[in-house]
């Protein structure tokens, strides 16, 4: 397995996604993303469902030998993990979406996230 062989097995992945009427968006985040992956890193996928969606998954996939860790959630749930993460003091889950890449993003929904997160990140503890 190659590291530089990533993106072939995120397209591999997003292709049971991509179609679906209830997915607005992806992206993807981690550190083949920033650029310092190890043998050990997976690929972290955020996959949007619309806001109607009352359902979420959490999952993982190994396709051509990497690891894909996805999260499927509605914009809603992805707010409130910016909430929770705050509450806490942590900044995980902003983070993931100032440092991501955009996959596709139908609606426009991922940028207004990022914004959001990019706020939540300005925010004093």
């Amino acid at each position: 397995m190659k590291l530089e062989n990533w993106r072939k097995a995120l397209e591999t992945f997003l292709k049971d996604w991509q179609g679906r009427d209830e997915v607005v968006g992806a992206l993807v985040c981690g550190s083949y993303v920033t650029g310092h992956p190890s043998e050990r890193s997976d690929i972290d996928v955020h996959i949007i469902l619309s806001n109607d969606v009352t359902w979420r998954e959490r999952g993982n996939q190994i396709i051509d030998g990497f690891l894909i860790e996805y999260f499927a959630n509605p914009p809603g749930q992805i707010r409130h993990y910016f909430q929770d993460d705050f509450n806490k003091h942590r900044t995980m889950s902003m983070v993931q979406f100032q440092t991501e890449e955009i996959l596709f993003d139908y609606t426009g929904i991922i940028k207004e996230l990022k914004l959001e997160a990019y706020g939540w990140l300005k925010k004093n503890y």
